[in-house]
């Protein structure tokens, strides 16, 4: 089945979105979590987690935002970018 040109980008943008929002709400209840529980976090364990949680979220989204964009400027013509 293949996909309509026109929403392949955005499919793409929107898969991404999912991801990093995910992410971002695991990250950030991790981080929470780390200060709470902090006889369990002697050796700030799960804030190193949570950060680098959230900082892959941050970078899947960013690359699936470029990677949906390219895709989508790279299916149009050149007549139609004007």
């Amino acid at each position: 089945m293949r996909m309509n040109k026109r929403h392949e980008g955005q499919e793409m943008i929107n898969m991404c979105k999912w991801m990093a929002s995910v992410g971002l709400i695991v990250g950030v209840v991790l981080f929470l979590l780390s200060f709470i529980a902090s006889a369990y976090n002697k050796d700030y364990f799960l804030t190193i987690i949570s950060l680098g949680i959230i900082g892959a979220s941050m970078f899947m989204f960013g690359f699936g935002l470029f990677m949906g964009l390219l895709t989508e400027t790279y299916h149009r013509g050149p007549c139609e970018n004007v």
